[in-house]
């Protein structure tokens, strides 16, 4: 039986002395060979048995076993072990490491921290996808130097159908032959819009031919002639192979026949005043004294026999009806081909160049309303009509008007072309005198609001050479310096896509779809039977391009940072071994 006060477990040797064996009751064990003597008074002590110190040695033996065990594998455990303070010591190089190891951590994370804020671009490239768009927008703005709004189209042809004069989102600005900008918006006329001859004449050319031809037909010599002489000449340029100008024909005849008749009466009426004998004068006299009354003179002009004039008059298409005052050009008119149609605007042009003392043109109305007006509700309008009727706007007075055309076109997402022309379903075009020179303002696919973003969105990688490959072509000019020729611009056309990886996959952001243009343009020949065109021909690559912003996951951040700590505490200690182990082979050999 053991004492109050004793050890929990004791052994005794052979000589009779308790020894401790576990005297501190935390697993630990008495240094070897160190005996403690716990005096004879324990030895004299009747109540312990032989039996309870067998039971008390063989207890004792066991759970030291486990104690010494259990010791074992906590120091194999412990990874983080301290050294004593008593036999650790500061020196200089130790403070120096010390130093250097906190200023290259601190460094390390510095940029790390920077590396995790910042974003890279990442560049991958994938079959385009055709199916995402069977459309894409195309947007224009381009300033035709010397093609009238009235004339300029806009076609559009791919290999799986073609838009024709599209009208539709595309706007068109007048510009002066000194290249202003008017501050109107010119009028995109269709092809229904003017009548293209009068209905009610209905005798052919041949009929109206029988009594002689009214409409006087020039030549080159004859035309200079005509514009000193009179000083309304109204002359008619057409050519033989012109369906328009076919058409054209018996109104312009009659519009001749009507100022003949006009001029007639006007003659007799002053002779009958005059008191003049019409016997008194031939038939050549009186024919001069017709022409000479007559309120303007109707002639034509065959551009086909007679090229070198038309050249000179810069004659772009068939027919063209000009009238020239004082021998000088003072409009084309490009209204209604009707006889009433053509009176009105001579009667306002008279109007603008003569005094009102000298109008003759009231004269026409009176007989142009008998030949061409059949009922009397038509007269009736025809007479508001000249009271209440506006001059009209079709006509121009520059001889190099040009077009600014503005707007966008769907087209589709296969090889196609955008094409401007000179067009009209009213006149045939001369080849060799259309020029299609022009400016190309802007030109880009797909929606503008995406582009702008992208510019101005400060993208990382995103340079300045990209931005302006969206739309290549702005801000060039394009003149043709010689005739049957024009410019043609080769495009490819390559998808491109920009988001932030982040954003698409957690916050569900669509990515910015923008479309980078690969151009060539050269200059184009025509044959002489061909009229030129501004052309815009694209093709869509098959390889689409992405740019995603790509960011550094938290964990990765974290992982870095331990790097850091764990690098540089090993890389320092190796050096410190270094330079002590070189330091004590140096203290060594001295």
């Amino acid at each position: 039986m053991m004492q109050e006060g004793l050890p929990s477990f004791y052994q005794i040797d052979y000589n009779g002395h308790w020894l401790v064996c576990c005297s501190r009751g935390h697993g630990q064990r008495e240094p070897h060979g160190v005996v403690r003597p716990l005096g004879r008074a324990f030895l004299d002590v009747g109540l312990i048995n032989a039996l309870h110190i067998t039971l008390s040695v063989k207890k004792c033996s066991l759970l030291c076993t486990c104690s010494t065990t259990l010791d074992s594998v906590i120091k194999l455990a412990m990874m983080y072990q301290q050294a004593a303070p008593d036999i650790t010591q500061t020196s200089l190089r130790g403070r120096i490491l010390s130093g250097f190891a906190m200023a290259t951590m601190a460094t390390l994370f510095t940029l790390e921290t920077k590396a995790y804020v910042s974003k890279d671009i990442a560049t991958t490239l994938s079959l385009a996808n055709s199916n995402s768009e069977q459309r894409i927008r195309l947007n224009f703005n381009i300033t035709m130097m010397d093609l009238p709004c009235d004339y300029a189209t806009v076609d559009v042809y791919s290999t799986v159908g073609f838009q024709k004069n599209i009208t539709k989102d595309v706007r068109k600005f007048n510009i002066d032959e000194d290249g202003v900008l008017q501050q109107y918006e010119a009028r995109n006329w269709h092809q229904d819009d003017v009548e293209l001859w009068d209905p009610a004449v209905i005798e052919t050319v041949e009929d109206l031919h029988g009594d002689g031809e009214d409409a006087i037909s020039l030549d080159g010599d004859t035309f200079p002639y005509a514009k000193e002489e009179y000083p309304f000449l109204f002359v008619k340029f057409y050519t033989s192979n012109c369906p328009n100008c076919d058409d054209f024909a018996p109104t312009w005849e009659a519009l001749g026949e009507i100022v003949t008749d006009t001029s007639m009466h006007m003659v007799d009426d002053f002779m009958e005043e005059k008191g003049m004998d019409y016997y008194h004068y031939s038939d050549e006299e009186y024919e001069q004294a017709v022409n000479v009354m007559a309120p303007v003179l109707v002639t034509r002009l065959d551009c086909g026999a007679y090229p070198d004039v038309c050249k000179e008059e810069q004659i772009r298409a068939y027919p063209t009806t000009r009238l020239f005052v004082d021998g000088k050009a003072a409009g084309d008119y490009d209204g209604h081909r009707t006889v009433m149609e053509l009176v009105h605007w001579l009667s306002h042009m008279e109007a603008a160049y003569r005094e009102p003392g000298q109008f003759k043109m009231h004269n026409i109305f009176k007989h142009a309303s008998e030949r061409t007006i059949r009922s009397e509700e038509e007269r009736i309008w025809n007479d508001a009509l000249m009271r209440y009727r506006a001059p009209s706007p079709f006509f121009n007075t520059t001889r190099h008007p040009g077009c600014q055309l503005v707007g966008h076109v769907m087209v589709d997402t296969a090889p196609g072309k955008f094409l401007i022309q000179a067009q009209s379903f009213g006149k045939d075009f001369s080849s060799h005198l259309t020029n299609v020179s022009h400016i190309v303002h802007h030109f880009s696919f797909g929606d503008i609001e995406a582009q702008a973003r992208v510019e101005n969105g400060g993208w990382k990688g995103i340079t300045s050479k990209f931005v302006q490959s969206l739309h290549p072509l702005d801000g060039n000019v394009y003149v043709t310096s010689g005739l049957h020729q024009a410019y043609h611009h080769h495009m490819r056309v390559v998808t491109t896509e920009i988001g932030d990886s982040h954003l698409i996959k957690w916050a569900g952001e669509k990515v910015r779809r923008v479309y980078r243009i690969l151009s060539n343009t050269q200059l184009s020949t025509y044959r002489t039977s061909i009229v030129p065109e501004a052309k815009f021909e694209y093709d869509l690559s098959p390889i689409a391009m992405s740019y995603l912003e790509v960011s550094r996951n938290w964990y990765d951040y974290s992982t870095g940072l331990l790097a850091i700590i764990g690098g540089c505490f090993t890389v320092i200690g190796m050096l410190e071994s270094s330079v002590a182990l070189f330091s004590k082979r140096n203290r060594y050999y001295l």
